[in-house]
């Protein structure tokens, strides 16, 4: 999904050369990537990451989905995953973070840890700023859905029926701001 954006047109035929460099590393015979291919491999390692968050914000959605089918008893099940969802969503945002500051060649120590969000943001501002925007924006997505998860405690099973269409929209909307984000990266891309 994410791997296969128009905008890493650029970066499809050097993550393939990499690709095809560990598979002969895996038959024994040695290697040495260039720097352009070790990019695009860190590049497509993040996207991989993000995409099976992804996943797993999908596979929380449909687990409160069918909690809410069944009974009103799987209250505690149903709060499980619908923290488990706004975890994941907490960890995807921190990964695009990570995906930028590792795309615009940040230094890898300063893109982790408290901070680093705030840090990426800042860098990117400057010479990249619709990528920051695109940055916030995710942020902003996570900031609102947990002001809105605050009520959670009390929500009952029956109304996990409107919960998972409530957050498959959201995953939908993290998808898109996902697909910005990587249409604002571009232009770095084809600088690689």
């Amino acid at each position: 999904m994410l791997a296969e954006h128009d905008a890493l047109y650029h970066l499809h035929p050097l993550w393939a050369s990499y690709q095809s460099m560990l598979k002969a590393v895996q038959a024994g015979e040695r290697f040495h990537a260039s720097p352009q291919q070790s990019y695009a491999a860190r590049v497509f390692e993040r996207l991989d990451e993000l995409e099976h968050d992804l996943g797993n914000l999908k596979l929380a959605t449909r687990f409160i989905y069918d909690l809410a089918v069944d009974a009103p008893e799987n209250l505690e099940i149903y709060r499980y995953h619908d923290e488990h969802f706004s975890m994941r969503f907490a960890v995807i945002v921190d990964k695009a973070h990570k995906l930028v500051g590792g795309s615009l060649l940040l230094k890898a120590d300063k893109c982790e840890g408290h901070g680093a969000n705030a840090f990426v943001v800042r860098a990117a501002r400057d010479h990249y700023p619709e990528i920051a925007a695109n940055l916030e924006r995710l942020a902003a997505l996570e900031a609102n859905h947990k002001k809105n998860r605050k009520g959670a405690v009390a929500t009952e099973v029956v109304d996990a029926v409107l919960d998972a269409g409530r957050l498959d929209e959201l995953i939908s909307k993290i998808v898109a701001a996902l697909t910005a984000l990587l249409l604002t990266l571009q232009p770095v891309y084809m600088l690689i």
